[in-house]
């Protein structure tokens, strides 16, 4: 399987289980954000461009399965899957001298990310004239949290889907069983 239907496929998945599964995962009234998760992961096998398609995708079925219209999410996510391997590149440099680092920065631009997302979820329900809170402030921090330690189980999702390299069959290779059972009695 190619790596961009390898793309898409985690795009599609990110995106159900964005809208699906975290209505069951939530804490405390809190969210995570799964689609984030997802391009930090990403991000580590294909780079910026990878990134950046993949986050616009994601962004489009996102907006098109919940209905908004705006496209603010494609703003959004297609920066923040472009942003996420430079931020990987600038910490790798300043983290150089630990060992194992590489789950500490995923959990690092992760917690960033989610954290610039929901900043620019609460400016622009600013905008538009809502009431913003201490507690509203507290909530993207607990979401930027609860989604950074998701980053750890979500690699060993991520990483099958895209190491594994699925060969397809040619038709002459494929034989059925039946008459290779026929063939031998």
């Amino acid at each position: 399987m190619s790596k961009a239907l390898r793309l898409m496929l985690v795009a599609v998945i990110a995106c159900v289980a964005q809208t699906t599964l975290v209505g069951y995962i939530r804490i405390a009234g809190v969210a995570p954000d799964l689609m984030i998760v997802t391009l930090v992961l990403i991000t580590s096998y294909t780079g910026s461009y990878g990134g950046f398609c993949t986050g616009s995708v994601m962004a489009l079925l996102y907006d098109a399965s919940v209905g908004y219209v705006l496209a603010l999410n494609l703003i959004a996510y297609t920066f923040l899957g472009y942003i996420a391997p430079k931020m990987r590149g600038y910490l790798d440099g300043r983290l150089s001298k630990l060992k194992h680092k590489s789950d500490l920065v995923m959990t690092l631009i992760c917690f960033a990310l989610v954290l610039i997302r929901e900043v620019l979820n609460i400016g622009y329900l600013f905008l538009i004239g809502s009431e913003q809170s201490i507690v509203t402030v507290l909530r993207a921090l607990l979401c930027a949290g609860y989604s950074a330690l998701l980053i750890t189980p979500g690699s060993f999702m991520i990483k099958p889907i895209m190491n594994k390299h699925f060969h397809l069959r040619k038709k002459n290779d494929l034989v059925d069983e039946s008459d290779a059972t026929e063939k031998q009695g």
